[in-house]
């Protein structure tokens, strides 16, 4: 008997999806012109993850002069599975306009424009969602989401919040919440949502990468090294696991071959965990160094009983590989020589810049100022999570440099041009060397910090650079969302680096109180 299309639809109610997928299809063989038949296989069919055969469907009634907000809604969603983002956000946009309260075309709407990063048309989109539809965890979740990529963390918590107190088991909210609070500061809380997280979901991965954060940012380093082994499961790193099909080294004795140490994340993690390197020799003696290309020259100099290659010129060295009996990405490095912060060495320095280059532009720089100091200066930094928090003008620098008897350097990455004209205009003269590109040539950059005789920069690779070098360096911190977990907590000095002095805010977005102490350390100089 051929099945009605209540029986359909009470299959599709019911859960049973092959069976009403089945039963759709029947009827649309006899009465092709069943747009409530034909719409309904095409959303089965999309929660089956079939997008193509969907999108079939849903073209024909579009055609055929339906006009229907969850038509363009279900084409919305099949065009996202398609990874076709622009035509989603066409559809999604359509969809509102046939029915402005339909919360799901909204809801959809808001997330795609979450995901291209207009964050203010999301907020207005989801903010029509949550109301359409009160007692939806997953759009509260959402729209917590990019009240935070608007800095508003207070609103933020409060949506995702009732995102939980409608579904208290929802993992993603409840890890979401506690990158809020941390943006805020409140570690502690923070913590106790990643902890929650994980007694309703042991393998939530962005959980356990999220609390490494918070214990290794807190100085509990065993727990923090463990958990950070799973960053390897998260999204963001995924795609760096080139060599995990090697054995991996536990830290035990190699008696022959060699072990394969590979970089990840960016080039100022890359030398922050290079510091870990010497640890590693005295066990053993036969290592190769896999890091970005831009560091093969000074990783060379600096560590020369290591080989040091290129990441991107090992892949298909298998000759190399043959020899390589076990490998561990440098970041792991932690778990077996940095147990606690009374691990760390009082290691004045460890990279190797060239010091007669150093020399020669200390000489270029100082010109006819005599004895007067060289203060490089950075600024900016271009991570895109955090760069912005952490990053200031330079303009805002010249209150707290103007009148030091320096000669400033520009250290910055990228072009500066626009900012030194700008810092010119408000009393700071800063020196820029178009010989030296900071990003191409890091080895001539790291002789460029070592002709400094301080460096004034914001957490970035400059920072780091100069910390390694062993160069004085004040590091102006950001507090909130842009704070790195390395700096540890109420600290002003670095046991990373030795030559490091931190200036934090007092709070987020505040540089008022670093730029005071900033002027006053310069004055007591």
């Amino acid at each position: 008997m051929r099945p009605t299309l209540d029986q359909a639809i009470t299959l599709h109610r019911a859960g049973q999806t092959r069976e009403a997928i089945t039963s759709y299809e029947t009827i649309l063989a006899v009465e092709p012109d069943s747009t409530a038949a034909r719409h309904g296989l095409a959303v089965l069919l999309l929660q089956s993850h079939q997008p193509t055969d969907a999108l079939k469907h849903l073209e024909k009634l579009v055609a055929d002069g339906v006009d229907d907000a969850g038509v363009f809604n279900a084409l919305g969603i099949a065009h996202q599975q398609l990874s076709d983002e622009v035509q989603a956000l066409t559809q999604f946009r359509t969809a509102v306009e046939l029915d402005p309260h339909h919360s799901k075309a909204l809801a959809n709407l808001g997330v795609c424009l979450h995901k291209q990063e207009d964050y203010d048309q999301a907020e207005s989109v989801l903010q029509r969602a949550v109301e359409a539809d009160p007692n939806n965890a997953e759009t509260y979740y959402n729209y917590g989401q990019t009240l935070r990529a608007l800095q508003k963390l207070g609103d933020s918590e409060r949506a995702t919040r009732q995102a939980l107190s409608i579904s208290p088991s929802h993992i993603l909210a409840r890890v979401d919440l506690g990158v809020t609070l941390t943006a805020q500061g409140r570690l502690a809380e923070a913590e106790e949502c990643y902890r929650r997280a994980l007694k309703l979901s042991p393998d939530a991965m962005e959980a356990h990468n999220l609390l490494a954060h918070i214990l290794l940012n807190s100085g509990r380093l065993e727990e923090g090294w463990a958990e950070f082994e799973w960053r390897w499961h998260t999204p963001k790193f995924s795609t760096a696991q080139s060599f995990h099909s090697l054995p991996k080294w536990n830290g035990e004795k190699i008696e022959s071959g060699s072990l394969l140490v590979w970089a990840e994340q960016g080039v100022g993690d890359q030398v922050m965990y290079a510091s870990m390197l010497p640890d590693i020799l005295n066990a053993e003696p036969d290592v190769i160094l896999a890091c970005a290309p831009n560091l093969v020259p000074l990783f060379s100099r600096s560590f020369p009983d290591v080989k040091v290659v290129s990441m991107l010129d090992l892949k298909p060295d298998l000759e190399m590989l043959k020899h390589v009996v076990a490998q561990v990405p440098i970041g792991s490095l932690g778990q077996f020589v940095r147990a606690d912060i009374s691990s760390f060495p009082k290691r004045g320095s460890f990279l190797a810049a060239d010091q007669s280059r150093a020399q020669a532009l200390r000489d270029k720089y100082k010109g006819d100022s005599g004895e007067s100091p060289l203060v490089g200066l950075s600024w900016k930094s271009t991570n895109k999570l955090t760069g912005e928090a952490q990053s200031l003008d330079l303009v805002d620098l010249a209150p707290a440099l103007g009148g030091t008897a320096a000669t400033f350097v520009d250290l910055q990455y990228g072009d500066t041009a626009e900012d030194l004209a700008r810092a010119k205009g408000a009393g700071l003269g800063v020196l820029s060397d178009p010989d030296v590109d900071q990003l191409a040539d890091l080895d001539a950059f790291a002789t460029q910090v070592a002709a400094m005789d301080l460096v004034i920069t914001i957490s970035n690779t400059t920072a780091h650079i100069a910390g390694a070098l062993g160069v004085p360096c004040w590091v102006l911190m950001a507090s909130g969302p842009g704070q790195n977990w390395y700096w540890f907590l109420d600290r002003s000095d670095s046991p990373w680096y030795p030559s490091i002095r931190l200036f934090r805010q007092a709070k987020p977005g505040d540089w008022s109180g670093v730029l005071n102490a900033v002027k006053e350390a310069l004055i007591d100089q």
